[in-house]
């Protein structure tokens, strides 16, 4: 079983991001666990984490969802997935995930993230072995953002 200290970690490092570079308040629904991670919205971003404790964050986004928080970024309206776009998409998952190894440190639990990839496409699923746990957010509209944390060794969960 995961520590509960590391779910509330997720909520509140993601919160104070998103009320810091958004300047906007997230709600969040229940955490659940799920089998498998299988976004439900076109536009992802992958971030790796190791150390303490290993896995990945994956944020998925829907394309209205995304330009609204590039806007937000950019202080201007911006309504074309380019480029400039995705990376900072990019950019707000490597600030969030930066923020939740900041807290895990401060419980014992020391991480390094990867760079983010973001990835565009249908019907995505992502292959992760281990605890994967889903955050429903809404941030513009009701759960129009989620974000799994997979989990699968280090001093959480034992290896096998």
């Amino acid at each position: 079983m995961v520590d509960v200290r590391i779910v509330n970690s997720v909520l509140a490092s993601a919160q104070g991001t998103y009320e810091a570079v958004l300047q906007m308040q997230a709600q969040f629904g229940k955490p659940q666990a799920v089998k498998d991670i299988t976004p439900k919205y076109n536009i992802v971003t992958v971030i790796g984490f190791l150390g303490d404790i290993e896995g990945n964050f994956v944020y998925s986004f829907s394309e209205t969802t995304a330009l609204n928080i590039v806007s937000k970024m950019m202080g201007m309206e911006y309504n074309t997935l380019d480029e400039l776009a995705l990376s900072a998409i990019g950019e707000l998952g490597n600030m969030t995930s930066g923020s939740i190894a900041m807290n895990l440190e401060k419980l014992g639990y020391k991480i390094d993230i990867t760079p983010p990839t973001v990835i565009t496409g249908k019907d995505m699923r992502i292959t992760a072995e281990g605890l994967i746990i889903r955050f429903p957010v809404s941030l513009f509209e009701t759960e129009d953002l989620e974000l799994h944390i997979a989990i699968r060794g280090g001093k959480v969960i034992p290896d096998g």
